[in-house]
């Protein structure tokens, strides 16, 4: 009888995580490369809180993407190219919180 609980409980969550695109985030910081007049963006996901979906969008699937999935160098279509959607995504939402940089260019980009 435990071992059917055991495995009905692993089959369960693994549904759910699979369902939820349950993904984990990297566990070092990321180094996002721009344009040669501008140095890379590190950014750390540990510091940014545990709502992946507020950046992450999904697909058809429900699976979380990566931002070069969607967001190439250059502006496809509709789609906003890396650095408009970076720029856009990051910056307004440290202005709304009034936290972390958002006021100049080299306090995200390190030369």
């Amino acid at each position: 009888m435990r071992k059917v609980a055991f495995w009905t409980a692993l089959v369960v969550a693994i549904v759910f995580a699979a369902g939820t695109g349950f993904a984990a985030a990297p566990d070092k910081p990321l180094v996002l490369k721009a344009a040669k007049a501008k140095g890379p963006v590190t950014f750390d996901h540990a510091k940014h809180g545990k709502d992946c979906a507020a950046c992450h969008h999904k697909d058809k699937a429900g699976a979380e993407q990566k931002c070069s999935k969607c967001h190439g160098d250059k502006t496809e279509g509709k789609t906003l190219s890396a650095k408009e959607a970076f720029h856009t995504q990051c910056k307004d939402c440290h202005k709304k919180a009034d936290k972390g940089p958002y006021k100049k260019c080299d306090d995200c980009h390190k030369k």
